[in-house]
């Protein structure tokens, strides 16, 4: 079970964005898309998701190609965090999360209030609830969609079936402790029939949390694998064009920049 890509590529002006890629997201996996800034991260995931449509290539939930589910059947099975937010009205953060909830008419049965109110708390979000979305600053912002994905993914514990997380850089303004948090979820999430892809800068939060990374530079996956395949200091190097070090301590790889 994965939601894949197979020779993608997404060309904008003549020039391709993505350029014959191919990705796997699995189900009980967190993969992690890294490499530097222009690469073309954050528009696979729009490919991905099925927001954005390939030029050439196809995208497929578990061999069926993404076009052939309606919006509904999609939104249930793949939630997806995009690094901006688009939000100018003035909503409360309980209506935000609200909005992720797509099992009954608004939201307001007794089980939505219930598990907006329990994921609130898994996502530390629980003292925003009754302030204003636009009065947050960027790392709370950025807590209260990542809480508004986790929503919309929910399910009842007899309920199964794959699930798809597709986030990009769920992190980038978060202080350290909320970093983790974040990944942790993720991870935990995981175990329950859920396949998760992370777009993130930080090359020690990759090496950390994931089982699988795609290396991408100037439209292409360069380098996948485990992480061990992948952070490696000459093939990281050569990527970013600057010296990189990678040692392991107790497990764990660590990066390093000269």
């Amino acid at each position: 079970m994965s939601l894949s890509a197979h020779g993608l590529v997404v060309s904008r002006r003549g020039k391709n964005i993505i350029d014959s890629v191919d990705i796997s997201i699995e189900v009980g996996k967190l993969s992690a898309v890294i490499g530097p800034n222009g690469a073309g991260k954050s528009t696979l995931l729009s490919a991905l998701a099925g927001d954005l449509t390939p030029s050439k290539g196809i995208v497929t939930i578990d061999d069926r190609p993404i076009e052939k589910f309606s919006p509904a059947t999609l939104a249930k099975i793949r939630s997806v965090m995009y690094q901006s937010n688009n939000i100018v009205f003035d909503f409360l953060v309980e209506e935000i999360l609200v909005m992720g909830w797509i099992r009954d008419a608004f939201g307001r049965s007794p089980l939505a209030t219930k598990t907006v109110t329990e994921l609130a708390e898994v996502c530390e979000v629980t003292n925003l609830l009754g302030r204003s979305f636009l009065t947050l600053s960027g790392g709370e912002k950025q807590r209260v969609q990542f809480c508004r994905a986790l929503v919309q993914l929910w399910r009842p514990s007899g309920e199964h079936g794959p699930r798809y997380l597709l986030l990009d850089e769920p992190t980038s303004s978060l202080d350290v402790s909320y970093e983790l948090g974040v990944l942790k979820i993720l991870k935990d999430l995981t175990g329950n029939e859920t396949g998760v892809l992370v777009v993130l800068h930080d090359l020690n939060l990759a090496s950390y949390f994931s089982d699988n990374i795609y290396l991408m530079d100037e439209g292409r996956v360069v380098a996948s694998g485990e992480t061990q395949e992948v952070i490696r200091s000459d093939t990281l190097s050569g990527v970013y064009e600057t010296p990189i070090s990678v040692e392991e301590r107790e497990g764990k790889l660590h990066v390093y920049t000269h």
